[in-house]
């Protein structure tokens, strides 16, 4: 049987064709599965903050301290709708307070304080876990406002940096202060006051009754320099200041709050901005965002 040579000229070269075709093939499935595993730069990059984190922190706990951080990139231009840290919420109240319930009452805690504040039932759910242990204290390197200053007040003792803040602790609704409802419903007439408005002043109504005596309830004994306990309290949920209102470690010492004399350790700055690195780090699929959950001993 005589084969045509053309045909078997083009039969090899279909088969050299396949084995090539096959090779290709072979080769691209390895580079796609080393692609897979090999660590991203910014997973990389997000793994080396979270390990310089960590030894800052273990080396702020040399003293047998366990310290608890609580900081949020207000300001974040970036919107991350699953770890969104901006501002405190009550998830990150529950992770704090497992934390605190997972320390052994005769261990003192440190909380690092880095926050415009946010939700202000979260920040009493922690300041009511805090104020009546021993041995706590607030840092605060750059600032602690709002529900943050419920948090650090709760603490014995409050270590400030050199510039930072504390700030008024009076409740907002809707983005204004709540004073401001009673105020309109005395220099308003009521029947040009919206369904609306006029509901939520009567929420807000509710809520100051209570205001003073919660805000002096949470405030830790250390913090008991006048005559009238509440004073501290009152002021700050009064409303008489701007929210925004800026209480540096002078004037909160005037106020009668427990104030450190020295400026907060390197350690706490380092773990601070490391933290803030970290956040920006964090775009959902990274692999790198940081644990946020702590578990309690069963």
């Amino acid at each position: 049987m005589n084969l045509d040579p053309k045909l078997l000229i083009a039969g090899l070269c279909i088969l050299a064709i396949s084995f090539a075709l096959a090779l290709i093939q072979k080769q691209l499935r390895q580079r796609r599965l080393q692609a897979a595993i090999a660590p991203r730069p910014q997973a990389m990059a997000g793994a080396k903050l979270l390990a310089d984190f960590d030894n800052s922190k273990a080396r702020f706990e040399g003293n047998g301290a366990k310290t608890i951080v609580i900081v949020h990139d207000f300001d974040n231009p970036n919107a991350y709708e699953n770890h969104r840290r901006e501002y405190l919420s009550a998830r990150e109240a529950f992770e704090v307070l497992a934390e605190i319930r997972s320390v052994d009452k005769n261990t003192p805690i440190n909380i690092v304080l880095h926050t415009p504040g946010g939700d202000r039932f979260a920040g009493e759910l922690i300041a009511h876990a805090l104020k009546d242990r021993a041995n706590t204290t607030a840092y605060v390197p750059y600032c602690a406002m709002s529900a943050g200053t419920t948090i650090a007040l709760a603490t014995e003792k409050v270590v400030m940096g050199r510039y930072a803040s504390l700030g008024p602790t009076d409740a907002q609704f809707g983005g204004f202060p709540a004073d401001t409802f009673a105020r309109l419903l005395k220099e308003k007439p009521i029947q040009h006051i919206s369904d609306l408005w006029l509901m939520a002043s009567f929420v807000v109504e509710k809520d100051l009754k209570s205001a003073k005596q919660r805000a002096c309830e949470l405030l830790n004994k250390k913090h008991f320099q006048n005559p009238d306990m509440c004073a501290l309290t009152d002021f700050l949920v009064s409303g008489d200041l701007p929210h925004g209102e800026r209480i540096g470690r002078a004037r909160a010492a005037e106020f009668g709050v427990n104030v450190a004399k020295e400026d907060c350790p390197d350690e706490v700055y380092r773990m601070v901005e490391t933290r803030l690195e970290l956040l920006k780090t964090m775009n959902g699929s990274s692999g790198a965002n940081p644990d946020f959950s702590s578990k309690a001993p069963r």
